[in-house]
């Protein structure tokens, strides 16, 4: 018993260092080095850092596939590309938003969601986040896997009949698809290792080598299509009784979707910023900017398929294995490959990282939660999310019916109830302090969560089960706007219970203090004219 006890204290529990908030006894359970604020030697991300992170993060086959799936869906390429752009520029207003609370007070998404929803009560939403981190770790190493399954089938044009039916067609995999899966997943475990502020080193690397990628495509998809002319005339042809213009909000919606989860999760990433300003702007140009491009990029490629092979392949690489030119298959998968590791580390496994270490502090560091998102993303069997595009849009839109009240709940309450007043950072890691509310809970942002998202929910309904009775067709098409419907409901739904069951927004302490600077204490007057300047001088000063 004793060994077992020491094997705990050594190398399971984490050990606080001498002045950071988990050395307070009081504040043990709450925090550990890796969820204090960031010191400020370590806030090494410049501008063009933040920025690039958009070029490198928006690359991505996911991302690609995302606006090709619309057009697999019967939507016109130029229709879908404007619903993209209108997307992106939608869920970029929350990314800045959330972005810019990270970068200035040096804290993640699981320490800013304690002040809306408690400290107890923001075990809730990190939970609600980190539930997808695993499944989108697992899709993305799964996209990243088909291009090297693109690479070895250009050396060995053989291996994409290696071991053929040795797997059973129930399990939706081949052999040589798992074992790509296989190689890819070990390629990224030791990168896991890289500190965040040290992954600014991997985008640059990926801002240098994707636009040559980006280029060589879009001048392939155009010369193969005889220019854009064949791809913009390409019919709408929508065959699951969606309207056009409801299928154009489905598509705005999949836009939002597809980086929805940057809403809540950029201040993982900002809070190494050095600049919150500076953070800001560059998020709000290049994202739309770049998003929209891969988007247009993703169409093309799609519209492409189409008019050469007679069907949509939807996910770029599919159309790329079946690529003659096997020096081109090999580089085109090798930089696909290459895309997909950054997007897997910086947009899945250090959300969840975070996310789980909030859970157990004492035990878990962001490198530990990591590896965790690893092991899990075996377990979720990507490929069958992959199996269609109907599918894939089904679980983009409906997941997004839990991120959009996050998002709500937390702009809302800092930039609308609070009116951007500095948080007390301290007693965000405080039990029983300004953000314990009730035990722990605040029952309003729990509440203004329900309102977001239960409206929403047989929508989703629809989606898992398309056979599903009693909806009408009407109120599918309400649902059609799913995410940014529960940001607005769930916001709404927190400031009126706010305006309702008014709480503290700062403690007595601070009151005193801000009280103290704002109305200085006249002296006593000893004449009508002392009397005069002193009032003259308080009004200045207020």
């Amino acid at each position: 018993m004793d060994k077992l006890k020491d094997l705990h204290d050594r190398y399971l529990l984490l050990h606080p260092d001498p002045g950071s908030f988990s050395s307070d006894p009081q504040l043990v359970r709450w925090s550990n080095k890796d969820l204090d604020p960031v010191p400020k030697r370590q806030k090494k991300w410049e501008w063009y850092h933040v920025g690039g992170f958009w070029i490198a993060e928006g690359f991505s086959v996911a991302q690609m596939q995302t606006a090709s799936a619309s057009v697999a869906l019967g939507l016109n390429p130029g229709l879908t590309l404007v619903a993209y752009l209108i997307g992106n520029l939608i869920v970029a207003i929350p990314c800045c938003a959330s972005g810019f609370i990270g970068s200035k007070y040096s804290i993640n998404f699981p320490v800013i969601s304690r002040a809306s929803f408690g400290l107890w009560g923001s075990y809730f939403p990190v939970i609600v986040r980190a539930a997808v981190g695993p499944i989108w770790y697992g899709i993305q190493c799964y996209l990243g896997s088909l291009g090297i399954k693109c690479m070895i089938e250009a050396i060995w044009p053989s291996f994409a009949s290696w071991h053929t039916g040795s797997i059973p067609a129930t399990a939706g995999i081949d052999a040589p698809s798992i074992l790509s899966f296989t190689i890819f997943w070990l390629i990224i475990l030791p990168l896991l290792s890289i500190s965040i502020p040290s992954l600014r080193w991997l985008f640059l690397v990926k801002i240098i080598l994707v636009p040559f990628l980006w280029v060589a495509l879009f001048t392939w998809a155009l010369t193969a299509a005889d220019g854009f002319g064949p791809l913009l005339t390409i019919p709408t042809k929508i065959e699951n009784g969606m309207s056009v213009g409801y299928a154009f909000c489905y598509a705005i919606t999949a836009a939002s979707s597809s980086a929805n989860t940057f809403a809540v999760n950029m201040p993982d990433i900002t809070r190494y910023a050095h600049n919150p300003r500076t953070a800001t702007i560059a998020q709000a140009i290049f994202l739309p900017v770049c998003l929209t491009l891969i988007s247009l990029l993703g169409v093309t490629l799609a519209a492409t398929s189409q008019v050469l092979y007679g069907q949509v392949y939807w996910n770029p690489l599919e159309m790329i294995q079946i690529w003659d030119n096997r020096a081109a298959k090999f580089f085109a998968g090798l930089l696909f490959a290459f895309a997909n590791i950054g997007n897997v580390i910086a947009g899945n496994s250090v959300p969840f990282g975070n996310d789980i270490m909030a859970l157990f502090p004492r035990y878990l560091t962001i490198r530990r939660g990591q590896y965790i998102s690893a092991i899990l993303a075996f377990a979720i069997c990507p490929w069958k999310i992959e199996a269609s595009a109907s599918r894939f849009l089904a679980f983009l839109n409906g997941y997004s019916i839990f991120l959009g009240p996050l998002a709500g709940i937390i702009l809302t309450d800092y930039f609308v109830v609070r009116r951007m007043a500095d948080f007390n950072v301290y007693h965000l890691y405080k039990p029983r302090g300004l953000y314990w509310y009730k035990d722990g809970v605040n029952l309003r942002a729990v509440a203004a969560f329900a309102v977001g998202m239960f409206p929403q929910l047989p929508g989703l309904v629809k989606q898992i089960d398309p056979e599903t009775a009693g909806l009408s067709r009407g109120y599918i098409n309400f649902t059609s706007m799913s995410w940014l419907e529960a940001v607005v409901l769930a916001g709404s739904a927190y400031y009126a219970l706010y305006r309702l069951l008014p709480f503290e927004l700062r403690t007595e302490e601070e009151d005193k203090a801000a009280w103290a600077i704002e109305r200085p204490r006249a002296r006593p007057a000893r004449d009508g004219i002392e009397e005069e300047k002193t009032s003259a001088s308080n009004s200045n000063a207020s």
